[in-house]
């Protein structure tokens, strides 16, 4: 065969008309349609037998392949995870793991695979436990404070805005989160370091010292207080993956309960240094820490936790008075064991309010948090505080309280701050919400289309912050006449980047075909334009003369038994001949001509309709072919099956009622 581009008017008007009876197809979704569930997920606790880095991954790949979620991850040796009962059994059967837990356990049972699987434990019964706990709100119900728990850090309050990792292709700008961009909305993975801090004595006398028990009730309540947050929001697709400071806690010479908030920089410095970073500026080491924790564990943003031992502290509050408090954007909050008048068995409550404003949450409680002040990427006001005159009053964790934890509570305001907001109804997050540009180019060589593009992702853009994104690209697909997409391949070998090269090659029949391409990203996104080209493929015998039905992509015609059957569809020609006139016939009958629809052979490309009657039951094949102005017969004609179907006869049987 030979191959040349349609000439752009002629290729218009073809399209236009093959168009209306091209079948709507829906796009490949991200999760395979193969592992697509009808049974509603349940939460498990997928145990190893013992630490295995490789083998945890195995298990967090088989619950991403059928379509589960990753919700916590304790390096390395446990996930919690949200998946169908059906996958629940390939989980048991990957190598290395010890149980599949779907209930609480019993700890003796889990003894023998370490003191981690131990901890994890009894953070899953915790987790069960407070799904029907009902807390206390009678304390502190009402408020966090009287101060703020919100500050700005001092290296962010000039810059938040320091160059990233990736680059986009076309305007050559950061748009992956950069170094101080380590929580700019709650969505995604996150690496959580809970650093618990212990005295040594050598500084101030040591009135506070850890138990174990009172360590995992620590880490029982903050992963509790995440995975709060987890199940508030599925769309921000969360997950958390845990550093551990906590079992060991790390050594300063202070007694920090003992000391008002403003001395964190010495106990803080000390902890820091005791895991290598030595900064001068302890903000600085955290942060640092918190690269490398994003880094090591390939999530998109991390944060610290601190936790003060005040369990013999007379208020649970540092000299100050301040018990909880957190930096805009991070990198770090800070608790007290007990919080004020909260409790360590309330510590969730306290820490998922802190969490908030690592994401850029603002306070609620105060009256001094004025209406109009703005905070996080997608630079939402904070309409829902307690201050006079704003446009909303509700419950929410930003109010803090025990409350508003208890019942799920967060405002629109408190949300939009964080980044949850959807503008456009479509089911996925501002932040998220990206777009999705691709260019191709094309070469034809006989019947084969080899196709080459490039495609990126551009963020949503933030309008005060700069705009980034965590999403990936995860594949570009194409389709050829509105059929099926079919995937194209990365040209790095996998599509886990924010910019790709992509290829396909296909081969296509004689005549005018219609090649969309689209991309699709981590989020769920689609390309809003797909990327479109009109394809001629020219047959070799009838040259540029071609006849097509509308109806080409279907495999057979039905119609019932009596009813005329209507067939239309297009005959062109690629170069510039005339078609001088159209014909049919049916199961190799007899040729008979057709008129053109708009009633004259006078251009081109002619539509036609054709009206068949008296078929007999069974299938026919309608073939059609045009002339063109040289006198040429099209040879390799158009085709359409037809079946038709016997109607069904209806039999009437009379009723005999029987009398007394």
């Amino acid at each position: 065969m030979n191959a040349k581009r349609i000439d752009r008017e002629i290729a218009t008007r073809i399209v236009l008309a093959l168009l209306t009876v091209v079948v709507t197809v829906t796009l490949w979704s991200p999760v395979s349609a193969a592992h697509a569930q009808s049974d509603t997920p349940v939460q498990a606790l997928v145990l190893l037998a013992q630490e295995n880095a490789q083998q945890l991954a195995q298990v967090q790949g088989l619950v991403q392949e059928q379509g589960g979620r990753t919700l916590h991850i304790f390096p390395h040796q446990a996930v919690i995870v949200q998946v169908s009962p059906s996958t629940l059994e390939s989980l048991t059967a990957l190598p290395g793991v010890a149980e599949v837990l779907t209930e609480a356990v019993e700890l003796s049972a889990v003894e023998s695979y370490g003191p981690n699987a131990g901890r994890v434990a009894s953070v899953w019964n915790s987790l069960l436990a407070s799904q029907g706990t009902q807390l206390d709100v009678g304390l502190m119900a009402e408020g966090h404070g009287e101060q703020t728990d919100a500050f700005v850090a001092p290296d962010l309050a000039s810059t938040g805005r320091t160059s990233a990792s990736g680059v986009s292709i076309l305007s050559n700008t950061p748009i992956t989160p950069g170094y101080r961009q380590t929580s700019e909305f709650m969505a995604g993975s996150v690496a959580v370091s809970i650093v618990l801090v212990e005295s040594d004595g050598s500084v101030d006398p040591s009135t506070e010292d850890w138990t174990v028990d009172e360590k995992q009730l620590v880490f029982g309540e903050i992963v509790t207080a995440l995975n709060w947050w987890v199940e508030l929001e599925p769309r921000a697709n969360l997950s958390f993956v845990y550093e551990d400071h906590f079992s060991d806690p790390l050594p300063t010479g202070v007694e920090p309960i003992s000391r008002p908030y403003r001395d964190q920089k010495l106990w803080i410095g000390e902890t820091m240094g005791a895991l290598g970073y030595d900064d001068e500026s302890y903000l600085t080491s955290v942060r640092e820490y918190d690269n490398d924790l994003r880094s090591k564990y390939s999530t998109d943003w991390a944060f610290t936790i601190f936790v003060v031992d005040s369990s013999n502290d007379s208020d649970g509050n540092f000299s100050d008075g301040y018990f909880a408090y957190a930096y805009l954007g991070g990198p770090f909050f800070v608790m007290t064991y007990d919080n004020n008048g909260y409790g360590a068995g309330n510590m969730d409550a306290v820490a998922a309010h802190e969490m908030g404003h690592i994401f850029f949450a603002l306070d609620q409680y105060l009256t001094t948090q004025g209406c109009t002040l703005r905070s996080g990427y997608l630079d939402v006001e904070n309409q829902n505080s307690v201050a006079s005159g704003c446009a909303s009053d509700v419950g929410s964790i930003m109010r803090g309280g025990l409350r508003p934890y208890r019942n799920g509570e967060i405002d629109e305001y408190g949300s939009g701050q964080i980044g949850w907001r959807d503008s456009d109804g479509d089911g996925i997050l501002d932040p998220l919400d990206t777009e999705l540009p691709i260019t191709i180019t094309t070469l034809i060589d006989g019947g084969s289309v080899i196709v080459s593009g490039t495609t990126e992702i551009v963020p949503y853009p933030s309008p005060e912050r700069t705009s980034i994104t965590i999403n990936t690209l995860t594949g570009v697909q194409y389709r050829f006449d509105g059929g099926e997409w079919r995937q194209a391949s990365a040209n790095d070998g996998a599509f886990d980047g924010i910019t790709e090269g992509f290829s396909f090659t296909d081969t296509l029949s004689s005549g005018l075909h219609v090649l969309e391409v689209a991309t699709v990203d981590s989020a769920g996104n689609v390309s809003d334009v797909y990327a479109t080209e009109t394809i001629a493929i020219v047959d070799s015998i009838d040259g540029g003369l071609n006849t097509e039905f509308y109806q080409h992509d279907m495999d057979s015609y039905d119609a019932p038994e009596g009813e005329t059957v209507r067939l239309s569809g297009i005959a062109y020609h690629l170069g510039e001949k005339q078609i001088a006139g159209i014909q049919y016939r049916v199961d190799d009958g007899s040729w008979q001509s057709v008129d053109a629809q708009d009633g004259a052979f006078d251009s081109n490309s002619e539509s036609f309709f054709l009206e068949i009657g008296s078929l007999k039951v069974g299938t026919h094949l309608i073939e059609a072919r045009a002339v063109d102005g040289d006198g040429h017969v099209e040879v390799n004609f158009a085709g359409q099956q037809v079946t038709v179907a016997q109607r069904m006869s209806s039999v009437f049987l009379p009723v005999i009622m029987g009398g007394a």
